[in-house]
């Protein structure tokens, strides 16, 4: 056993470096060091407003190098660098098993990828997902509110699948500015005018596919009113609370199809016949980085240490303003 550093969010509502016990690779698992961590800010920023009884460790997405392996695990040797699902700490032992099981993946990070621009590869294949939900076809308009990472992801992958207009839509120029090289043909600030009309004016009516990516869950209205009749709205982000919508003019009478983004591992989804599973969409959006058609080193405002997580998380807890895709280095471990 040795200790580790980690993040948690404590009971009085703060981000706090800890420790925790990690211990060798059980059968079946394996030892990873950990190096990098990315910050899935709207998921991260749910669980910081929750209340808790005691501390309580963060995040999903980490890099790291195979340390050791377990009895019976002859897939993976010490020295592989992998993505793995797990919490804002230095090592952890990991399951090897369904790559498709949330906590059994441990992915092969290819070697023209680096350590930060492999961390996208979680929130890619959540952006991926959801654009393979929604079906934009070649010049099928598409606006994406929201430009965080899921939303700047989502605004790639609508352009390669060949919409036109791509419109990102945010209340930050900053963001938006990442918006265009993210691949968005038009950006429309919701803070200087009505979003709503402006997807209209831009698309002639109405978007054909509208993807909500905003953690705010009253903007969900406004991408009902956005998409054209007979469009579809994907919720993709990860919004708290409720919304009200008025249900016959906004769905009823436009036809509107809304679809959820949440990646259930269930047989019957369509594009499981095409093995367009989690790991399948990982490992695609690693090959995008690597070819460098995939650009995401762009998204990265701050790389930091692991020790500065508190500071962060209180940037993080202020607004969006200032900061887009976080990251924290654990190399420099105590």
């Amino acid at each position: 056993m040795r200790t580790v550093p980690r993040v948690v969010f404590t009971p009085d509502g703060a981000a706090a470096l800890d420790s925790v016990q990690v211990g060798g690779p059980a059968s079946g698992q394996v030892l990873v060091d950990i190096r990098t961590t990315q910050v899935s800010a709207g998921s991260e920023r749910n669980a910081f407003e929750s209340p808790r009884d005691a501390p309580a460790s963060t995040g999903y997405t980490a890099v790291g190098v195979v340390a050791e392996v377990g009895a019976g695990v002859s897939s993976y040797a010490p020295g592989e660098r992998v993505l793995v699902i797990a919490p804002h700490q230095g090592a952890v032992a990991v399951d090897v098993g369904d790559p498709d099981d949330w906590h059994a993946y441990v992915g092969r990070i290819p070697n023209g990828v680096t350590d930060a621009q492999a961390t996208f590869a979680v929130l890619g294949d959540v952006a991926l997902h959801g654009v393979r939900r929604a079906r934009p076809s070649l010049g099928e308009s598409v606006a994406v509110f929201g430009q965080g990472l899921v939303g700047q992801l989502t605004t790639y992958f609508a352009a390669k699948a060949g919409a036109y207009p791509v419109i990102a839509v945010d209340l930050l120029d900053e963001r938006l500015q990442h918006s265009v090289r993210s691949g968005a043909t038009h950006t429309v600030n919701a803070g200087r005018g009505d979003p709503v009309q402006a997807v209209r004016d831009l698309t002639g009516g109405g978007a054909r596919v509208v993807v909500m990516a905003a953690r705010a869950a009253a903007v969900f209205a406004d991408c009902l009113k956005a998409a054209a009749r007979g469009g579809t709205v994907c919720l993709s982000g990860s919004p708290p609370g409720t919304v009200e919508v008025a249900l016959q003019p906004e769905l009823l009478r436009h036809e509107l199809d809304v679809v959820g983004n949440y990646q259930l591992d269930y047989p019957a989804h369509p594009y499981h016949r095409f093995q367009w599973t989690r790991a399948a969409n990982r490992a695609y959006v690693f090959d995008l980085i690597a070819r460098g058609e995939l650009d995401v080193d762009h998204l990265v405002t701050h790389n930091v240490s692991y020790r500065d997580a508190p500071r962060v998380y209180d940037m993080i807890a202020r607004g969006p303003e200032g900061w887009l895709g976080v990251l924290f280095d654990w190399t420099g471990q105590a």
